[in-house]
């Protein structure tokens, strides 16, 4: 009898070990709405782009349209690259740092969610710091931000427990530390809502002020009211992990990026969190599991969150698309580690549905 007690208990201290011992993964519940089968029909079938354009020109995470009608990228490289209406892009400025999202304010300026520097102001001669990168600033992880009318920005702060380049991390382990900030000038700001799974995308609907937000590992779009941090969900069940938010103005659509589907093995882990510790052990030996496919992937959805139209472009190598915007009758897609903009025919505008 002994001797099984003693067994037990090697085993039970080895299972702690491995649960919640040194390199264990951190791990969170949390439950997600399946995708939803009935949006499969909107992204068949597969569309072929129309072209590449700039392959040289790496990582561009965001895509936005400037008040001077020229089309603005932010880098890997820190560069912010601009669009020339005839066709050539040239270097605009340089963060130093990673620029993740662009937004401009009603006075042309730029302002950007750096996720190495924070939110960045840019002054025409240089860049002000608004609100710093940890560890010396509040920014975890400066992922988008949208500028309203009044000048107040909303900005998305992706985790508060993985800075940027462990996204992978942040997924396994499904935190839930994200947090939406209302940013009122340098070094001021309130936080409108938090304990979010990889809070991401952010635009706004400039004719009624409401704010469209990506939850990425929730799978699901939320709307916003900035005044009061009311949100209510707008859609969920989507078939990929929504990145980036872009609303546009002249249809009213809420377009949505997905750079990656949905993985629904590693999903079932997510409300298990301690046979989940277990498995990252396993991994961390054997490897993660195949991924799922990551072509280019974006859906958009009205105001009353009703999907309308839906794209996936061919099986690609390169990782998949992290913004989708449309842009002089074209929908414009790139990504934080794709080569490139990948341009498509915008659904609608040339008899698709």
């Amino acid at each position: 009898m002994r001797g099984i007690l003693i067994i037990v208990a090697a085993l039970a201290a080895l299972v702690s070990l491995a649960a919640w011992g040194p390199g264990s993964l951190d791990a969170m519940r949390l439950v997600n709405t399946p995708a939803d089968p009935a949006l499969q029909p909107l992204f068949q079938p597969v569309q072929d782009p129309v072209r590449t354009e700039r392959a040289d020109l790496h990582g561009a995470e965001d895509l936005e349209p400037g008040p001077d009608g020229r089309l603005y990228a932010s880098l890997a490289d820190g560069r912010i690259m601009v669009r020339e209406p005839v066709g050539d892009w040239v270097e605009f400025a340089n963060t130093g740092g990673r620029p993740l999202g662009l937004s401009f304010a009603h006075d042309g300026s730029l302002f950007v969610a750096d996720a190495r520097r924070g939110l960045l102001h840019h002054t025409g001669e240089g860049w002000d710091v608004w609100l710093g990168a940890a560890p010396d600033g509040p920014l975890v992880f400066a992922d988008d931000l949208t500028v309203l009318a009044d000048g107040r920005i909303v900005l998305t702060d992706a985790s508060l427990r993985h800075a940027y380049g462990h996204h992978m991390e942040s997924f396994l382990e499904s935190e839930q530390t994200g947090r939406i900030l209302l940013v009122t000038a340098p070094d001021e700001f309130t936080e409108l809502a938090g304990g979010l799974a990889f809070i991401n995308g952010v635009d706004h609907d400039p004719a009624s002020g409401r704010v469209y937000v990506n939850e990425t590992w929730s799978g699901r779009i939320w709307q916003l009211d900035p005044d009061t941090g009311e949100m209510n969900v707008l859609i969920e069940g989507l078939p990929g992990y929504p990145d980036n938010l872009e609303f546009d103005n002249e249809t009213g659509l809420i377009w949505a990026a997905m750079p990656s589907l949905r993985s629904p093995d590693l999903e079932a882990l997510h409300a298990r969190p301690f046979l989940k510790r277990l498995v990252w052990r396993w991994l961390q030996i054997a490897g993660l599991p195949a991924l799922p496919d990551r072509p280019a992937m974006a859906i958009a959805v009205d105001r009353d969150g009703q999907p309308v139209y839906g794209l996936t472009g061919p099986a690609e190598a390169q990782d998949g698309t992290t913004t989708a915007l449309v842009w002089n009758g074209e929908l414009w897609m790139a990504g934080l580690d794709r080569d490139g903009m990948t341009v498509f025919s915008a659904p609608g505008r040339d008899g698709t549905e």
